[in-house]
């Protein structure tokens, strides 16, 4: 099984640590296959920049998504998760998504820990727009300035404290680490929290695994139904190719 994995944000150095925790995750036999976004911004934050980073995960599963089996969009917030969906034939599948899946599964109430307040309010619009909101208990954002590139060295034990607090006042059941950067830092701080603690990087895992297993029949009339071929202009080859368009 091949699953391409996609950072929709510029920096090689989070897809690498985000591909590690793939890797530690994923079943004998299955290759995670990495893909960095060829233009954007150093991670994404905001609607701007998810905007942006939705066409970025577009052009990378059209170049690279070929001879895999699954794709991940690997930023917490799924930017381009549904115009993908739209657009292969194999399962498509997002951290956040994945891990809000997951944390109904295991608790009553689950909060999301996250980096900025920025964050914050993107996180919960996306959980609004999946209708997992219901049971989300809250978004906790730290309030200090970070450093992205070193989130697993500096932020472990911040997050720390945001874990326990929603916790304590939000009566939260399940915690998510909303985050591409935090991969691997719920599994290093697990043993230190009384409930359930996801990594989103982690159920995205196995949730595509998942779904190659189960071979669901690729939509042919619905919302996620392969769109089909009109005219267009200025797109890359790639990306027209995979929309099978024609030139105007």
């Amino acid at each position: 099984m091949r699953i391409l994995l996609v950072n929709p944000n510029i920096t090689h150095s989070i897809t690498e640590t985000m591909v590690a925790e793939a890797r530690r995750t994923a079943s004998p036999g299955t290759e995670i296959v990495p893909a960095t976004a060829a233009f954007g911004t150093l991670y994404v934050e905001n609607r701007v920049e998810a905007s942006i980073a939705a066409h970025a995960v577009l052009e990378a599963v059209a170049e690279h998504a070929g001879d895999c089996d699954a794709v991940i969009v690997c930023a917490f917030g799924d930017p381009g998760l549904l115009a993908a969906r739209e657009l292969l034939d194999v399962p498509v599948v997002g951290i956040a998504e994945s891990a809000m899946l997951l944390a109904h599964t295991l608790g009553r109430r689950y909060s999301i820990v996250c980096m900025t307040s920025r964050l914050r309010t993107w996180y919960l619009e996306c959980a609004q727009s999946y209708g997992l909101h219901t049971r989300l208990a809250a978004v906790r954002a730290l309030d200090t300035p970070v450093d992205v590139t070193r989130a697993r060295e500096t932020l472990a034990e911040p997050l720390l404290a945001l874990c326990e607090r929603t916790i304590a006042e939000d009566d939260a059941e399940v915690v998510v680490l909303g985050g591409g950067p935090l991969a691997g830092i719920a599994r290093d701080i697990a043993d230190r929290i009384p409930v359930p603690t996801l990594d989103g990087v982690s159920c995205a895992v196995q949730m595509a695994e998942s779904l190659v297993r189960l071979a669901p029949r690729p939509p042919r009339v619905g919302s996620h139904a392969r769109p089909r071929p009109k005219p267009a202009r200025g797109l890359s080859p790639a990306l027209a190719t995979a929309m099978r368009t024609t030139a105007l």
